[in-house]
């Protein structure tokens, strides 16, 4: 059968997933991933089931994260914003503060995606975004692997996107590589 001959849909359902973006604070996460983020939910492109947790160093709660990201969307969104819609998405919105070197920070990471998957139905699968500083990265791989974050459970699915210039040069790419595949396997990582 051919969809396009049928009138059905060529899109894929989004899977269910909670996207934790380490650097929740930072431009690149209010001038383009929020918003675009926002932009599915407004196509119908992103889950229901999803949960986006915002990590990053600066005390505030959820409620707080959430306006942030609102002012953010409503002022870089490439649609404008339908209250009905932002309502649905901002209750997908969640802050986790912690230094990205904090043990402690991770640990209590795993525990409110446990809780995001039985309230969220985020099925385990897990997306981290590093929208972080490239001087970092390292640090927050080897949390991730300490907290056994790099490795999905049965019938899920851990990935990571990293953002920002893959190092600085040659070597710097290298190593960076090699830390990055020594936290997740290749095929979970996503450069861009």
């Amino acid at each position: 059968m051919n969809p396009l001959r049928e009138g059905l849909s060529t899109r894929a359902v989004p899977q269910p997933c909670a996207i934790v973006i380490f650097g929740a604070t930072g431009d690149l996460t209010h001038r383009k991933l929020i918003p675009a983020l926002y932009n599915l939910a407004a196509n119908g492109e992103l889950p229901p089931a999803v949960a986006i947790i915002g990590f990053a160093r600066r005390p505030k709660s959820d409620d707080d994260f959430r306006k942030e990201m609102e002012e953010a969307v409503r002022k870089f969104s490439r649609q404008a914003v339908r209250d009905e819609i932002w309502k649905t998405f901002s209750q997908s919105l969640f802050y986790h503060q912690s230094e990205f070197g904090a043990e402690a920070g991770y640990k209590s990471l795993v525990e409110r995606l446990e809780k995001t998957d039985n309230e969220r139905g985020t099925r385990g699968n897990r997306l981290f975004y590093f929208a972080a500083g490239p001087d970092q990265f390292e640090t927050i791989l080897k949390n991730l692997k300490a907290a056994g974050l790099n490795r999905a459970k049965q019938g899920s699915w851990a990935r990571v996107i990293i953002e920002k210039p893959f190092g600085t040069d040659l070597a710097s790419a290298r190593e960076l590589n090699r830390i990055v595949n020594h936290a997740f396997d290749e095929s979970q990582t996503y450069r861009i």
